[in-house]
């Protein structure tokens, strides 16, 4: 017998009388989407999966000297790495959750993983940089079906009130990729060579693989036979989705500008150079840490909509004081690690409520999501940079505050009717 709780009318797509556009949605096939709870062994997949994956995106970064000067390319040009991982990546993530409604979770997330790896193992042999490019492309492609299928496994696996702490151990892979991974692979890179660290990078994730398809659960499909106009009519039925997907899009584009820049802000007002700003870097790392711990703790006990507008506004007021306001090494190192702290106490809350939203078609909203994950990336960097341009570090401690104050009156329709 399944123990998990009824979806709260608030957010069910079923709802009708004033939620204008609401599709009712199918019963769930039998045995689908109860989420009974996982045990440990579950969780832990959770965030080595989620560790690899980020590590295949952010790896790339110690060793963009080495391959350009490998391959002959400016810097500029060794960036186009990350971008040509990023675009397949969030143009697939929409298709890539409305495939896991029909297949499962588990085969796409091995896809994931093992698609990943291989591209990555082939980067290594990569005989110039158009294969190069070409390899992280096609990582790009496999890594759109990691992430959906794994935040809808969460909502097949979990009850309402143990997922906040699920999608806590979840997100706890993006701290442990920044704070133990990328620093692994940038040692390995400068020892034996760029090669090795994608070899090494590629051997891990198909050994996650491997984990993943012997040991994760293998929740059933939600919404096989269902065509994909049923799908996208009752997904976008459901209220209030733009808030959703807008609030997390800011979140994540507030996120990334402050995690991008950060580290050229404190080289800059302090004189630092890279090996003396990296400590301050841990700091902010391990505050995110203790914000996925709190807001899991959190998002099982309260409001999950409300816990992530307190915690953007807290956000985004931290970086305007941070951004704003240097007032020596040891404050603004702390600065950034209450910024990361505040932040990621609102992931765990806001991805457990998306997978509240609809437990039919899970992983096709959570596809949508996902996309919104990308777009805040390139926002983000773009945004941070436009405005560092025009008007400095103050400009953009006041773009912070403000995405942080939007993304919150975003969220409050959400939290009132949690």
């Amino acid at each position: 017998m399944s123990t998990e709780k009824p979806l709260p009318p608030a957010f069910s797509p079923a709802r009708a009388g004033g939620d204008v556009g609401a599709v009712r949605e199918p019963p769930l096939p039998r045995g689908a989407g109860e989420g009974t709870g996982a045990g440990f062994s579950t969780l832990a997949l959770f965030t080595t999966a989620v560790f690899g994956i980020v590590l295949a995106i952010t790896m790339v970064g110690p060793l963009l000297l080495d391959l350009g000067r490998e391959f002959d390319v400016s810097l500029g040009q060794a960036g186009l790495l990350a971008a040509a991982m990023a675009l397949p990546w969030a143009l697939g993530a929409p298709f890539a959750g409305l495939l896991s409604d029909r297949l499962g979770r588990r085969p796409l997330i091995v896809l994931a993983l093992g698609g990943i790896g291989a591209s990555t193992l082939g980067a290594a042999l990569a005989p110039d940089f158009t294969i190069l490019l070409l390899t992280r492309f096609l990582a790009g492609l496999f890594g759109a079906f990691g992430p959906p299928s794994l935040m809808a496994s969460v909502g097949d696996l979990f009850p309402p009130e143990r997922r906040g702490m699920a999608m806590g151990w979840l997100n706890m892979g993006f701290s442990l990729a920044a704070v133990a991974g990328v620093p692994l692979i940038s040692a390995v890179g400068g020892l034996f060579g760029w090669r090795w660290a994608f070899a090494v990078t590629g051997l891990t994730l198909l050994v996650l693989a491997l984990l993943v398809h012997l040991r994760f659960p293998p929740p059933r499909p939600t919404a096989s036979g269902t065509s994909v106009l049923a799908t996208y009519r009752s997904v976008l039925g459901v209220p209030l989705l733009g808030n959703v997907l807008a609030a997390n899009l800011l979140e994540r584009a507030i996120f990334n500008a402050a995690a991008l820049y950060l580290p050229s802000f404190l080289m800059l007002s302090y004189g630092l150079d890279a090996v003396a700003v990296a400590p301050s870097l841990v700091l902010v790392a391990v505050g995110t840490m203790l914000g996925n711990v709190l807001g899991g703790w959190l998002a099982d006990r309260g409001n999950k909509a409300a816990i992530f507008v307190v915690a953007q506004l807290l956000a985004g007021g931290v970086g305007l004081l941070l951004f704003g306001l240097p007032l020596g090494l040891v404050a603004s190192a702390l600065g950034g690690t209450l910024f990361g702290l505040a932040n990621a106490a609102s992931r765990p809350a806001f991805l457990a409520l998306a997978t509240e939203l609809s437990a039919h078609y899970r992983g096709s909203l959570l596809g949508l999501l996902s996309l919104t994950n990308q777009g805040g990336v390139v926002i983000g960097s773009a945004l941070g940079g436009l405005v560092i341009g025009l008007g400095g570090y103050p400009a953009l401690a006041a773009v912070t505050l403000a995405s942080g104050a939007l993304a919150a009156a975003l969220a409050l329709p959400l939290a009132k009717r949690g």
